[in-house]
């Protein structure tokens, strides 16, 4: 296996929200190199674009189901979509896919739209200032991901909590007894609701899941919970932490913010990709190593792992010009596809709503609330782990009155 090498950036500890200096070094000096972690956990980090992309290829060789994050192993009905292999794998995107396509996103712009415009009305009853993840970042997927699903709303506060919790827990080797029972309560809550469509079906996607059949197979009711949470949990966390990240980096980059106030239109979407290149909201993913191999000339055994390190391959001047620069005008028909949604049969289902969440919730809180600014003085925290790269909060304030809303209804609740 590699030889060992002392890192500047830490993936379980660093919380520092400028690494990227430290990465570009790591990345330079030793690009795939062995690590050892806490309680004998050791990996063998992938750190360029390429390496990233030729081990994303062969998912016969590294596998989801040993476990992407640093627990290992999903329990054996657990081990749905991101945690499962072909034909698995094949089979649960096949039956839930269609929900997620562009054209169903699409037809779901202006409901999202709505909610968007719902929350900023919320935050300005309460006055000039406001918390970013807790009050929009984390509201706006929740709402349009329980939606999409048929999750009663009065039970939305509950699985933001539990996803919560799991976010946080995410990147632990052992998870304490209060996330276990967390995911426990989380996983018996989403067999409560497939229960119920069960026996009384509606247009929703908990009943599209728990009637689904493929070639004869049908979800068993754990499999099915185990979809469920993680649907609820992916759509409620990462495109939360996504839209938190962007928020830094235009009120730590006034050029870029200014431009892209000046050309919303033009620059959102653009700006939005660079984000998701820049800070990366899933810093990286574990794979479980199937047989003899190499990466980058370094051996790799069966029961080894190899950890795909995003946040480095998005920053790899091998396919990004000015990698370490945040710029929000980066043609993307011509940039090297980035990591933020995986690639290969694992690349995110989510992908297209994830982005049209982003991109209506920069336009609606930038130009309805006057003045949209970080707090003046506040240094958010970074949250240190291996998968999420994600701020515990952003305390935001604005002038004034907001402007009127940017959907067509003035009350879509």
């Amino acid at each position: 296996m590699a030889s060992e090498h002392r890192l500047g950036f830490d993936t379980f500890k660093s919380t520092d929200p400028d690494p990227w200096h430290q990465i570009r070094r790591d990345r330079e000096r030793c690009p795939v190199v062995h690590v050892e972690a806490a309680n004998g956990f050791s990996f063998l980090q992938v750190g360029t674009y390429d390496l990233v992309r030729e081990v994303l290829r062969q998912p016969e060789v590294f596998s989801n189901r040993m476990g992407v994050i640093p627990r290992g192993a999903e329990g054996d009905e657990e081990q749905v979509l991101e945690f499962a292999d072909p034909p698995e794998h094949t089979i649960h995107r096949a039956l839930i896919g269609k929900a997620f396509s562009a054209a169903r996103v699409n037809e779901r712009h202006a409901r999202i739209q709505a909610v968007a415009d719902d929350l900023v009305d919320e935050i300005a009853e309460a006055g000039n200032g406001f918390q970013l993840r807790a009050r929009f970042g984390r509201q706006l997927p929740s709402r349009i991901i329980s939606e999409i699903l048929g999750v009663p709303e009065e039970d939305r506060a509950r699985f933001i909590e539990w996803s919560e919790i799991g976010e946080a827990a995410v990147g632990q080797l052992e998870p304490d007894s209060g996330t276990v029972k967390a995911q426990e309560a989380f996983l018996e809550y989403c067999r409560k609701c497939l229960r119920d469509r069960l026996n009384s079906p509606r247009d929703d996607l908990l009943s599209t899941i728990i009637h689904a059949q493929q070639d004869g197979q049908r979800f068993t009711e754990t499999e099915a919970a185990a979809m469920v949470r993680l649907l609820l949990a992916a759509g409620n966390g990462t495109t939360s932490i996504g839209i938190s990240n962007l928020v830094y980096l235009l009120e730590t980059n006034p050029d870029e913010k200014r431009r892209l106030l000046a050309d919303m239109d033009g620059l959102i979407a653009s700006a939005v990709e660079e984000g998701f290149r820049y800070d990366c909201p899933v810093q990286g993913n574990l794979r479980g190593v199937l047989r003899e191999t190499e990466v980058g000339g370094h051996k790799l055994m069966p029961g080894d792992r190899a950890y795909l390190f995003y946040t480095s391959a998005n920053h790899d001047p091998a396919h990004y010009d000015e990698p370490d620069r945040f710029r929000i005008d980066r043609d993307w028909t011509r940039e090297a596809r980035h990591y933020a949604f995986g690639f290969g049969i694992h690349f995110c289902l989510g992908a297209e709503l994830a982005r049209a969440d982003t991109q209506i919730a920069i336009r609606t809180l930038y130009t309805r609330l006057p003045n949209l600014r970080m707090k003046a003085g506040f240094r958010p925290e970074q949250v240190p782990g291996m998968v999420f790269r994600t701020w515990a909060e952003i305390e935001m304030e604005y002038d004034g009155a907001p402007l009127p809303r940017l959907s067509e209804s003035s009350g879509a609740g």
